[in-house]
């Protein structure tokens, strides 16, 4: 069977569609992490070239059965949030309900689509060793601290303005 989105497994022609290819590629999140986690390589910075893929990864992480962090650690995040959320009451409103739900479980996602205040919770919740996986865009990387044990490049390509090209 090829799949849902077309342009799958061709069978003995190969893969009608490389994007397909590269999908199959990839270990699904609950998997990745399960494995991350057993092999204690967490916390693990796993980047995805969209931002849609990276809320989508995240939300596939909150499936995982096995909890990525800690009763102290969910407390601790617990207690962070709270603070974050009476110094910025004011734009609670604009903010995505369901990214603090994440944080919560170990979970964020870092991109572009996010206030510069999300994208600093998760850095500082990172930081502190509290976030187990970060989700993030190409974004991250400029010049900002966060250790990690284990980074994942989800695809050896991206979109960019001359369609797409490989990582340089």
């Amino acid at each position: 069977g090829g799949g849902g989105r077309g342009g799958g497994w061709r069978g003995g022609g190969g893969w009608a569609d490389p994007r397909a290819q590269a999908r199959s590629e990839i270990a699904p999140v609950p998997s990745l992490l399960r494995e991350l986690s057993h092999k204690a390589m967490l916390p693990a910075i796993v980047f995805i070239f969209s931002r849609a893929g990276c809320d989508a990864a995240a939300e596939q992480a909150a499936a995982l059965r096995t909890p990525l962090v800690g009763g102290d650690e969910a407390g601790r995040i617990e207690s962070i949030v709270a603070d974050f959320k009476r110094a910025n009451g004011a734009l609670l409103d604009s903010l995505d309900v369901r990214r603090f739900e994440l944080l919560q479980l170990g979970i964020a996602s870092h991109h572009a689509g996010m206030l510069p205040l999300e994208k600093a919770l998760a850095e500082q919740l990172f930081q502190a060793n509290l976030l187990k996986v970060v989700f993030a865009t190409e974004t991250l990387a400029a010049g900002i601290n966060m250790p990690a044990r284990t980074t994942v490049v989800t695809t050896l390509s991206k979109r960019g303005d001359r369609g797409v090209e490989p990582l340089a």
